[in-house]
């Protein structure tokens, strides 16, 4: 039981899954304490609620005043920040955000996929944007300063910074601050 235990407690990854890391979540006494042993970097006024999924928690940092909600779904490799997921300070996340890092090799047909290894590049998400509700970052996209992801958006390319993107696959179509036609 104490094997169990401290697996749960400090395996790199948080999730309903993962039978205790949820419910520390829900007092607040439990859940700064839990963010900062679990994550690579957690800022000040950040929080992630009860049923987030997170994968690879020791290569993924969050600056401050950020709230990762329900349904939020983070994924980056193991022990590789350098590869991993960087939300910077006041971004906006929906719920049902998914954010990948790393992807499946899939190019030799005489392999099955899992077992060709992955392919990580570092995910960026910028000061002051927002995350749409369902929208999904794919692994080495960087979302620039201040802009919007709209909801069910799938994000294959860098987002430039005060830009909407909507689509699948986004694309950008407002700038922000400047009078569209």
């Amino acid at each position: 039981m104490f094997k169990s235990l401290m697996f749960f407690l400090f395996y790199p990854k948080i999730g309903a899954d993962m039978y205790l890391t949820h419910w520390l979540f829900y007092m607040k006494i439990t859940r700064v304490w839990f963010q900062k042993k679990k994550l690579y970097k957690i800022g000040k006024n950040s929080e992630i609620r009860p049923f987030v999924t997170i994968n690879g928690t020791n290569s993924i940092s969050i600056g401050e005043n950020v709230i990762v909600p329900p349904g939020t779904i983070l994924s980056a490799l193991l022990n590789d920040p350098e590869n991993g997921i960087v939300i910077e300070d006041d971004v906006l996340i929906g719920s049902n955000v998914t954010i990948y890092s790393a992807t499946h090799n899939y190019a030799d047909i005489t392999v099955a996929i899992k077992k060709q290894g992955y392919n990580a590049k570092k995910v960026t998400i910028q000061k002051g944007s927002w995350l749409g509700t369902n929208s999904v970052i794919l692994p080495g996209v960087t979302v620039g300063n201040n802009s919007v992801v709209g909801a069910g958006a799938i994000v294959t390319k860098d987002v430039p910074p005060y830009c909407v993107v909507a689509g699948v696959p986004a694309r950008v179509i407002k700038k922000l601050g400047v009078k569209n036609v």
